[in-house]
């Protein structure tokens, strides 16, 4: 079964954001794209950076919001996998929970 052929490709966006800006501000800031684009998601905001997940067609309503909410936010890299943003922003890693 090929999954990406049912829920379709995602990219994960790096973002610039004031540095006081959580994971609610930026999704507030795109709450209106949310809400018609299912797909988008904020997976983390953390020291600056935030971290936006959309399917490929989406990235450049996601980029306008960003930039209208947040006057010189840019897109920093776009990647398919959280674990090449979190290879070059190690910064963005989440801490894993301790196995037992």
């Amino acid at each position: 079964m090929v999954v990406k052929a049912v829920r379709g490709r995602r990219r994960y966006v790096v973002y610039t954001v004031p540095p006081e800006a959580g994971r609610t501000e930026v999704l507030n800031a795109l709450g209106g794209l949310a809400e018609s684009m299912p797909d988008i998601r904020v997976i983390t905001s953390f020291e600056g950076k935030a971290i936006v997940r959309c399917s490929p067609s989406e990235i450049g309503a996601v980029s306008e919001a960003m930039g209208a909410n947040f006057p010189g936010s840019e897109s920093l890299i776009t990647s398919g996998t959280l674990r090449k943003i979190r290879e070059i922003y190690p910064e963005l890693r989440v801490a894993q929970k301790k196995k037992r």
